[in-house]
């Protein structure tokens, strides 16, 4: 799964990525996906990059596996992880697709669908990106799904010179029928390097049942804006806050962190009933550093939900980055 919630590029961050930008699915989403998915073989949102192995993915029917010629593009990451992923009416699902070629202008990307949405929950049934790389792809689940007839979303990768179809990626969607209600965090909620790897459990245990309970489900991650946690107007050197006019902690963040923004992705549920998000990235605050009347660490605060159906949250967190007074050491932690 990727990194959901990094920042724009301003600094390197790992590609892909929803992070959103899952455990099988970010989205690793991304993504809550990308990032993870280089180490990950099966789903983790945003989600991404892990020394954490995971157990080894569960074979998925041979109706959904991917299809390519011997020289077509080299698969970078593919969200959601789960080709089988369980929805439930109305919901939006994340999906990307980004491959390698020396040649990426030579090709495009396309996703179709049958029985569902992209953009708009009236959209089209097609959508193409120029390239190699789709980023996020909004696909919309009809509010009144359900579950009879197809829903279904297939990528293709196409070869614009003679529209040949060189890769092809198929996810066959189902219903939710048994939603979860908890969502607990494994790792605790101090201060921890950047970045770093955090996994979820998906709960409750339904008894007599056997596990796992919500395999497949698909879970989307959403961020609200980021903001400085624990910087003032008074933390600002004088001259320069008073030439910005920044008189508010709310006019101070959006000065600072006015082009960040999180990227977002879909998990979904693994056979142990659980997810991994991965979040690396961080904004550029050396603006910021400069502009402080004394040295101190900088808390960037990002809150994050977990939704499980529109509208309904699984978890809440707050996702803080730290830079330490040193203006060069990210920490970060999440709760």
């Amino acid at each position: 799964m990727r990194d959901r919630d990094q920042a724009p590029p301003l600094h390197d961050q790992a590609s892909a990525v929803p992070v959103r930008r899952q455990l099988p699915a970010l989205g690793l989403q991304a993504a809550g996906n990308r990032a993870l998915a280089a180490f990950y073989t099966r789903n983790v949102s945003d989600a991404p990059e892990t020394d954490v192995a995971p157990p080894a993915p569960a074979p998925a029917p041979a109706t959904v596996r991917s299809a390519a010629v011997a020289d077509a593009p080299v698969k970078k990451y593919i969200g959601p992880f789960d080709r089988t992923p369980l929805a439930a009416p109305g919901e939006r699902i994340i999906f990307e697709g980004a491959f390698t070629d020396p040649s990426p202008a030579d090709y495009q990307v396309e996703f179709s669908t049958t029985g569902g949405a992209f953009n708009t929950p009236a959209g089209p049934d097609t959508v193409t990106v120029a390239g190699l790389d789709s980023g996020n792809i909004n696909f919309f689940v009809p509010l009144l799904w359900n579950g009879a007839g197809p829903m279904q979303v297939v990528l293709r990768v196409r070869k614009i010179a003679d529209n040949s179809v060189v890769r092809t990626e198929t996810w066959n969607i189902g219903l939710k029928t048994n939603l979860p209600t908890t969502m607990t965090q494994r790792e605790a909620t101090g201060e921890r390097p950047l970045p770093s790897v955090y996994h979820y459990d998906i709960g409750p245990v339904q008894i007599p049942m056997q596990p796992p309970f919500y395999e497949h489900q698909t879970i989307l991650e959403k961020f609200t804006n980021w903001r400085l946690a624990n910087v003032a107007p008074a933390d600002i050197a004088e001259p320069y806050r008073t030439q910005n006019g920044l008189t508010t902690a709310d006019e101070v963040s959006r000065h600072f962190l006015a082009d960040y923004a999180g990227s977002n992705g879909t998990f979904t549920v693994d056979h142990d009933d659980a997810i991994a998000d991965r979040h690396n990235g961080h904004p550029d605050l050396r603006n910021l550093v400069a502009n402080l009347a004394t040295p101190k660490p900088v808390e960037v605060a990002l809150p994050q939900t977990y939704e499980i159906k529109p509208g309904v949250p699984l978890g809440n967190y707050v996702i803080t980055r730290i830079l330490q007074a040193d203006g060069t050491t990210w920490k970060m932690k999440k709760g």
